[in-house]
């Protein structure tokens, strides 16, 4: 299988399994609010951020340095084994002994009750990133992918169980415990231990390049992560913990698009443009893969945002009626974080690790300035300086790309008829939502009648605006499964 198609395939695998098991997650919170009012669920965000926080800033870019490094032995991988499981211990032991000092600051006093167990759950899960690791330097993206379904689907059901059972904010915590553990178990499994464990002399040599090329995607990494959970640090010490499990709620299902889609075609471009020479290449399957990406993601984030008064109805207790207004508020962020995590890749296999310090800094500084800006007029209109913040981030991180050939011009392109294609679905939403008005029906009917028609305009609309990056992706999904049918040629082996 050549190079493009063996990515293309990884990313249908990846994306998916992503989908599927998120879609299973999303249906259990939809659950969980049955059980589980607002403030309870902000309890446990507001520790998640403190455990994130540190978890993210001791990762030391160990799994992007394997993954953009597709021919390191088993020594670098066991260097780098040894970086991940040390600097882990550390974090925990910081997580519970300063967890009192992080109430304090966030003015929410459950941290100091739910920290200590999710710093476990964070450990056991660090150390399935060394199998993960494997799996995705040799591209092995259907067991990644199987990965990730078992760890959802084994989230929802335990989440569940316990949260009907009366556990309130540990059903979530015990969920993360449990999803932690059958995921390591499962990457044991599938991967050989001597490729990651296998004891071999440590040479400070081999730690300091690891350290050298991992620091400052570390750095950029807990600066990216500052991004999306500090927010949720502002939100609960502003509005306190009811708001914030109100917009926490909203911006998972706002972030849906980018998780399931951009992260797997960064988690699958990051291992293919490594092994690409040609400068060229990379820079026209850059292009491209933001064209299929934007065909993808677009549509999604725009449709979360047009249906969103709708869907709360439908699937929320009506404690969380509030999600609506803050969805709708956030619901550009997909498009923005998506691009962001495409260019993002494309700098990391660059090797220009050290530019995402400063702008995942800057995208800090502004996601913070913005929601302290528009905090005058509430949490919600706090909420769109977060999407105001994203966006501002991938014109910067696109800009950074000209020394590689990318233009923003050329970016614009090739997602702007997949954007334009947008535009009729979501006038057809909100015409079809007012004509429902004059029949009482309940919100399940209208919403599956809103998706519906939002999907069929948006097929159309798609193959007339962006005929030709939409065929493209028909043709990529016809050559998979058309390989997939096909019987193994006898050199199969060699190929592979």
């Amino acid at each position: 299988m050549s190079l493009a198609k063996k990515a293309a395939a990884g990313f249908l695998w990846t994306t998916g399994a992503n989908v599927g098991s998120r879609i299973v997650t999303i249906i259990s919170t939809f659950i969980l609010t049955r059980f589980l009012p607002p403030d309870v669920q902000g309890e446990v965000y507001a520790a998640l951020v403190f455990v994130q926080t540190f978890a993210t800033a001791t990762n030391l870019g160990v799994g992007q340095y394997i993954a953009a490094n597709p021919n390191s032995g088993r020594d670098v991988t066991f260097h780098g084994s040894v970086l991940l499981l040390g600097a882990g211990a550390i974090a925990c032991l910081v997580i519970y002994f300063g967890r009192y000092a992080a109430a304090d600051l966030l003015e929410a006093p459950s941290v100091i009750v739910y920290a200590p167990a999710l710093a476990l759950s964070h450990y056991v899960d660090r150390c399935g990133w060394l199998p993960r690791n494997i799996l995705v330097r040799d591209m092995r993206f259907r067991l990644v992918g199987l990965r990730l379904a078992v760890g959802e689907l084994t989230y929802a059901g335990t989440t569940i169980v316990f949260a009907y059972l009366g556990y309130g904010g540990w059903a979530i915590v015990i969920g993360n415990l449990v999803r932690a553990g059958l995921s390591l178990a499962f990457l044991v499994y599938v991967t050989n231990w001597r490729d990651y464990l296998e004891p071999n002399r440590l040479s400070w040599a081999t730690m300091s390049k690891i350290l050298h090329y991992g620091v400052p995607v570390s750095i950029a990494n807990t600066f990216h992560m500052a991004a999306q959970q500090w927010d949720n640090g502002f939100m609960v010490r502003r509005f306190g913990e009811g708001e914030l499990g109100l917009y926490n709620q909203a911006y998972r299902l706002a972030d849906l698009p980018a998780t399931n889609v951009g992260e797997q075609i960064n988690d699958v471009l990051v291992p293919t443009f490594a092994r690409l020479d040609d400068s060229e290449a990379r820079k026209r399957g850059l292009l491209r893969a933001a064209s299929l990406m934007a065909l993808i993601v677009f549509p999604m984030a725009v449709g979360l945002g047009v249906v969103a008064k709708t869907l709360v109805e439908a699937c929320y207790a009506p404690s969380y009626a509030g999600v609506a207004p803050f969805l709708t508020a956030i619901s550009v962020l997909s498009m923005s974080r998506s691009i962001g995590i495409l260019a993002g890749g494309f700098l990391q296999v660059a090797g220009r690790t050290r530019v995402f310090a400063v702008l995942d800094f800057f995208l800090v500084v502004m996601v913070l300035g913005f929601m302290w800006a528009f905090s005058r007029w509430g949490p919600v209109a706090s909420a769109i300086g977060v999407g105001v913040a994203f966006t501002l981030n991938v014109v910067f991180i696109v800009l950074a790309l000209r020394p590689e050939g990318i233009s923003i011009s050329s970016v614009f392109l090739s997602i702007v008829r997949p954007f334009l294609a947008c535009i009729p679905m979501a006038a057809s939403v909100l015409a079809i939502r007012y004509a429902l008005t004059f029949v009482s029906w309940p919100a399940g009917p209208r919403v599956i009648i809103e998706v519906a028609v939002g999907a069929l305009v948006y097929v159309g609309s798609a193959l007339t605006i962006a005929n030709k990056v939409s065929w493209d992706l028909i043709d990529l999904a016809k050559g998979i499964l058309r390989r997939k049918r096909s019987p193994a040629p006898s050199n199969a082996g060699a190929d592979a």
